[in-house]
């Protein structure tokens, strides 16, 4: 009997061990869920949206990589991939020192930054095969900066939206990339600005180049070598004006001009 109750007291710590452990890891991840859903607000969004409207009339272009959304055509794995592309994007937007929109892109920046403050991230970092593969996801992309800020302030919305649904982002990506993504891209213009060009046309213009300047002048040099004897064959058959007396040479036309200029001598007769 003792050492029957014995084993009934190990069991029920046991039982209590592990009762203590997943009320633990319970209040872990709900503490972590309840950080990451108050991240990122609607006064955070208000103030990208009042950032992007300040740059509606600017005339100028930016340049960027970023994801394709509907390329992708995965929530998660689009937040995944395009997350450490968004703060090269924060870091490079600046606007004039101690400005309203200075101080509101500073706020975006800290926002962005405490995503990933916490012990456990909310948006768990890629894995050197997905980092490896997500990367031929990148595109260029070159918009008006109004059209940027909108983008980023889309993106912090997606991000809200799957935090707010407890979201881990422990998926793996790797089989997504694969499928939506043969290679990177280059720059491209919005959806509305793109044109359609001739499959293959971009190939053949530089060997065209090449092919083409040689013959080019190589026939400019024939055509100029054959003018330049009939020019030279021309001024070797023309009659000199002078009756046909050499001009540079005045002392031996007169002593020769009875021999080369026979009509002179017979008018003189």
């Amino acid at each position: 009997m003792p050492r029957l109750g014995a084993k009934v007291s190990l069991l029920r710590c046991t039982l209590l061990s592990s009762l203590l452990l997943l009320l633990v890891c319970s209040i872990h991840e709900t503490e972590q869920n309840s950080y990451c859903q108050q991240i990122i607000t609607e006064r955070h969004l208000a103030e990208l949206q009042e950032l992007a409207d300040t740059q509606m009339q600017h005339p100028g272009r930016v340049s960027f990589k970023f994801i394709d959304k509907m390329q992708l055509n995965d929530s998660i794995c689009y937040v995944k991939a395009a997350f450490p592309l968004l703060g090269k994007i924060l870091e490079r937007t600046e606007f004039k020192e101690n400005s309203s929109n200075a101080r509101k892109m500073q706020t975006v920046r800290r926002m962005y930054h405490s995503i990933d403050e916490n012990v456990d991230p909310c948006i768990r970092e890629e894995d050197d095969e997905e980092r490896m593969l997500s990367q031929m996801c990148f595109k260029e992309f070159t918009t008006s900066p109004y059209e940027m800020l909108v983008l980023v302030k889309d993106f912090f919305q997606d991000i809200n939206q799957l935090l707010q649904n407890q979201e881990t982002f422990e998926k793996d990506c790797s089989h997504v990339y694969r499928r939506a993504c043969p290679g990177p891209r280059e720059a491209e213009s919005p959806p509305e600005q793109r044109r359609k060009e001739p499959p293959g046309r971009e190939g053949l213009q530089e060997p065209l180049v090449f092919v083409v300047v040689p013959g080019v002048v190589a026939v400019l040099l024939a055509v100029g070598g054959l003018l330049f004897y009939k020019y030279k064959c021309r001024v070797l058959e023309r009659p000199l004006e002078d009756g046909g007396c050499d001009p540079e040479e005045p002392e031996r036309r007169a002593l020769q001009g009875a021999r080369e200029c026979p009509e002179l001598e017979t008018q003189d007769l």
